[in-house]
This record gives C-alpha cells, structure tokens and sequence, in this order.
C-alpha cells in the first residue's frame, strides 16, 4: 500500500481521561511490535483491545462484496484505533487492520476500560456522547456519498478536514494519499485526478504536496453549488 502524510490527529476516547485514569489504564496497557504486512486483528476477530499507534502505519480496510479491497482509514503515530469496536454487541472487529511498516503500538483491554466505567459513571456518560458523536459524523459521510455529487463530496470532504484540523485562514493539509482519498470518496482514483486538475485550472485550489490552499472558500464551495458555512462550522 502507498504511503501517506503524517497530520493532526483526530480527538480519542483515551483523552476523555483525567490523568489519573490515564494512569490506571496505561498500568494494564501492553506493548506490542509488529512488522510489515502483518495483521494487528481480522474482520470477524473478538474486539477486545483498542490501539494507540506509536510509531508506524495501520490502515484499516475491508474486503467489499464486489471483491474490491476499500481503505476506510489509515493510522499513524498518535492514532487510536477500535475505539467503538470494543463497546459493539457482538465484540467484533468490523474492518481488518493491516501493518503497512514496522509498527509499535499499546494496547488497551477492553476489561480496563470497563473496570474504568464501573467505577466512573461520569466517564460513562463522556463516552457515551463521544460515541453518538462520532455516529454523527458517520451518518454526514454516508450522506455526502449518497446525496451529491462526486466535486461536492471532495468538497465537503475538504471542509471536515479543514474543520478537523481546527484551521484558521485558507490551508490544510491531506491526511491520507489520494488513492486512499478515492476510495473514501466512492470513486477512482482517475477519476479524483481529473477533479483536482479542474479546480486547479480554474484557479479554486493550489497543492504544494499534501497542502491544499484555497484562495476563496466562497468561490469554491459556488462552483459546486455548497454553501460557503461548511467551512465555517465547528468554529
């Protein structure tokens, strides 16, 4: 698999924690080291541990009825991955997680965090909004792969970066390569190639490597037929 751009990592369930649960959980935590093109779990596997990256690359991909392997997510140093896995009915791995290069990682159980829970009912409530949250999230991008069109989904999809990446003035950066941007997107990578080549001829975008510059949310989001305020909410 090709390789991608390190970037801010999204908001964790592991900072939900105050430092003395932090410390209680990272007691029971264990280390683990895995080399290139290994699996850390299978689709179908028992999802009993969530993973902090320290160093290295996990993508996350699952094998579609068509035969297609899809790239839903790629992990680098800082990334938290199966952190709602492990609290589904069935315990289950919906995705398989793939070492892309030597990797370290810490793993938590998921007895730890339960144990956390139990005696922390605040914590509960915390996890609890985190997970609806996340399940909002999910349902915008199944909407923004269902209801528009493919320059509006790269669009959009450039406006939750650039909201995840709590940035100010007109740049962000691409957090994954553009072949796993397509399959994000539902499209080809061909397909992403050309759309990136029209809105740089016209002028709506500059990319200097993962670096998107946007001269005029504005003009850009009319040229799809968005409302400009995708870039302006959560901030």
């Amino acid at each position: 698999m090709s390789s991608t751009q390190a970037c801010p990592t999204e908001t964790s369930i592991l900072q939900l924690l105050s430092p003395s649960q932090r410390n209680i959980l990272e007691a029971q935590s264990h280390q683990i080291n895995l080399n290139s093109h290994a699996y850390l779990f299978e689709r179908g596997d028992t999802a009993d541990h969530i993973y902090r990256v320290n160093k290295g690359k996990v993508t996350l991909s699952r094998l579609m009825p068509n035969g297609e392997q899809k790239v839903f997510k790629v992990f680098l140093s800082g990334g938290v991955i199966a952190e709602m896995a492990v609290f589904m009915q069935p315990r289950e791995y919906p995705m398989s997680a793939h070492i892309d290069q030597e990797t370290s990682l810490t793993a938590y159980s998921y007895a730890s965090f339960k144990e956390l829970f139990i005696s922390n009912p605040e914590l509960s409530l915390q996890v609890i909004s985190f997970i609806s949250n996340r399940v909002g999230q999910l349902m915008n991008s199944l909407d923004m792969l269902t209801q528009v069109n493919a320059n509006q989904r790269l669009v959009m999809h450039f406006a939750d970066i650039y909201s995840k990446q709590k940035r100010r003035g007109n740049r962000f950066t691409l957090p994954n390569t553009k072949k796993v941007l397509a399959s994000q997107l539902g499209i080809t990578p061909e397909t992403l190639s050309r759309l990136f080549k029209k809105l740089k001829f016209n002028g709506l975008i500059t990319e200097s490597g993962a670096c998107i510059t946007v001269p005029d949310f504005t003009v850009l989001c009319r040229e799809v037929d968005l409302v400009p305020s995708i870039f302006q909410r959560n901030h």
